[in-house]
């Protein structure tokens, strides 16, 4: 029996990304698939491309919000209110699925019952440099690992799924709610846990979908402030705790770790957005690093940035400009950088916890 998958793809200004995203999803081989398009009061052409694309398309629909609801709003109009298949996906607009990839998810899905969540691997690709092409993936490595050891991993301080890359089992998304208004930010971080504590998670070691980086990204500007959303994750966690430490009683422990680990992280940040002139996010970061690491005292990071301070912004920057040009600084290249390959593919020994 084919499975049936629904997408649903809300849209705010996005009908130029919305043919290519469609098409992704109508492409997809061995599964039956739905198509709603969740209009959010988009002032674009989102209707008439989504009309263009219903009158081609018979599994194509379209709705348009009375008002705008934001992309949590619209995300569970879809995945809540709407889908009805086995499995549903909400893929934002600008995304892709890649070739094969519902076929690959489900597959792994019906042999395991207890799986609620599959994942896999995403590209990163820019508006400048436009989209990257994927082939057919025949042959894919594939794990299921516990809820808990997904959930140790998450307070390592990186999210494992990549969003275009989940798909849910409908039941599942049912029974623990849709996406959580509180969390703006980390909503789908918020999600997975949510579908760990009720099951074991697939993971497929291929490309799984395209995650497209630009300038309208709603993450975009977040994640160039130096705190990040790294206080957002935190919330997001407590609240799992709250609602879940009795099921998982290591995950205080683990969440310790990661706000210690934060912490660092931030002080760290600070120390650098202090060299840049004119830029004052350092403050914010220098007052995470201080609320979640009470030791700060003791890290020569913080005698570093200390010793900053009192030389003072403009011979701090000069004094690292001059160590650059002795020795240039590693150069790192950001996770959403063109061509990046995100998602988490577990160790042997991280399957189990």
């Amino acid at each position: 029996m084919t499975a049936r998958v629904d997408i649903a793809i809300p849209c705010f200004k996005y009908a130029h990304y919305l043919e290519g995203c469609v098409s992704s999803v109508l492409s997809q081989r061995d599964v039956d698939v739905r198509v709603l398009i969740i209009d959010d009061v988009s002032p674009d052409n989102t209707a008439e491309i989504a009309s263009h694309l219903m009158a081609a398309d018979g599994r194509v629909s379209y709705t348009r919000n009375e008002r705008n609801l934001g992309l949590i709003g619209s995300a569970n109009r879809g995945v809540m209110e709407w889908a009805s298949a086995d499995y549903v996906v909400l893929l934002s607009a600008d995304d892709l699925l890649a070739p094969g990839a519902l076929a690959r998810a489900t597959r792994l899905m019906e042999a395991n019952p207890d799986v609620g969540l599959t994942f896999g691997m995403a590209y990163m690709f820019s508006e400048a440099e436009g989209e990257l092409k994927v082939g057919e993936q025949a042959e894919t490595e594939t794990a299921i690992v516990s809820g808990k050891a997904f959930l140790r991993h998450v307070c390592t301080g990186s999210n494992p799924v990549p969003s275009p890359t989940a798909v849910m089992r409908t039941s599942v998304q049912h029974r623990i709610g849709g996406y959580n208004p509180a969390f703006r930010h980390t909503s789908d971080l918020d999600m997975w846990m949510r579908a760990a504590a009720a099951g074991r998670i697939g993971v497929i070691n291929a490309i799984q979908g395209m995650y497209r980086w630009h300038s309208g990204n709603m993450s975009a500007a977040y994640h160039e402030r130096p705190v990040g959303d790294r206080r957002e994750i935190i919330e997001t966690c407590r609240t799992f705790l709250a609602d879940h430490g009795l099921m998982f009683p290591e995950f205080a422990g683990w969440l310790a770790g990661l706000e210690r680990k934060f912490g660092f992280e931030a002080l760290v940040d600070a120390s650098k957005a202090f060299e840049r002139p004119g830029a004052d996010g350092w403050r914010d970061a220098l007052d995470f690093a201080l609320e979640f690491r009470p030791d700060y005292r003791s890290m020569p990071a913080w005698w570093k940035f200390q010793a900053k301070r009192m030389m003072g912004r403009p011979l701090a920057s000069a004094l690292r400009k001059a160590g650059e040009t002795i020795r240039p600084p590693r150069l790192h290249k950001p996770w959403h950088s063109h061509g990046n390959q995100i998602g988490w593919w577990p160790e042997p020994g991280e399957v189990q916890v």
